[in-house]
């Protein structure tokens, strides 16, 4: 229990630091992103983060939310907690793969996982949403020119733990794929507080589990 404790305190210690990092990199990256995109995305994941809504509460300006709940009951339930938190801290949110629940709680809009991309168009219309695309490879990010969107996250940049992270692309890769899209690009896969202002340069970031140690 102390050591619990002890870790805790010593993430604490550096939470502001790291909060200052993400603040700048989002706010160099906005620049890219453009007015209607924050620079960076927190992605929700049930299974690999706990206490969302904490974390969500401790994220810098400048940083948005993308709400996944995989079709567990608790996380969907929840998604109407964080929707009405990001309003009231004037933070965009998105949900993913639900356009219902997205109605439902008002979020900004919607985030598809390239498989789902056949479904944009029919979501899209007579909607003023947001819309983002996760993409995985050139082929997805060439298909991706042809979809609806407003922005792609663009997996996986540098090495992750993820269990559905590939070989990483690197930043040169990235910087290159982010020069020639059409659409603003989000860098996801390793993204930690020291090398997001390093893609900022290039485009946006998005994380699952870089931003843990603000709560």
């Amino acid at each position: 229990v102390v050591i619990g404790c002890g870790a805790r305190h010593d993430r604490m210690k550096h939470a502001p630091a790291i909060a200052r990092k993400f603040r700048n990199a989002a706010r160099q990256a906005s620049a890219l992103t453009g007015p209607h995109l924050p620079g960076g995305f927190f992605l929700t994941d049930p299974s690999r983060v706990e206490d969302v809504r904490a974390i969500i509460g401790a994220l810098p300006e400048g940083i948005g939310v993308i709400i996944r709940h995989f079709g567990q009951a608790d996380a969907i339930e929840t998604a109407h907690l964080i929707v009405s938190d990001c309003k009231k801290a004037r933070r965009l949110v998105l949900i993913a793969a639900d356009p219902a629940l997205a109605r439902a709680t008002g979020a900004n809009g919607m985030h598809w996982p390239f498989r789902l991309r056949q479904k944009i168009r029919k979501s899209r219309s007579g909607e003023a949403m947001i819309q983002t695309l996760s993409v995985h490879s050139t082929a997805e990010l060439r298909m991706a020119r042809h979809c609806p969107v407003d922005a792609c996250l663009y997996s996986t940049v540098f090495q992750s733990d993820s269990p559905s992270a590939g070989s990483p692309m690197g930043l040169n890769r990235f910087a290159i794929a982010a020069s020639q899209s059409p659409k603003p690009l989000y860098a996801l896969g390793g993204i930690t507080h020291d090398n997001a202002e390093s893609i900022a340069r290039f485009g946006g970031f998005a994380s699952v589990s870089a931003f843990e140690d603000l709560a």
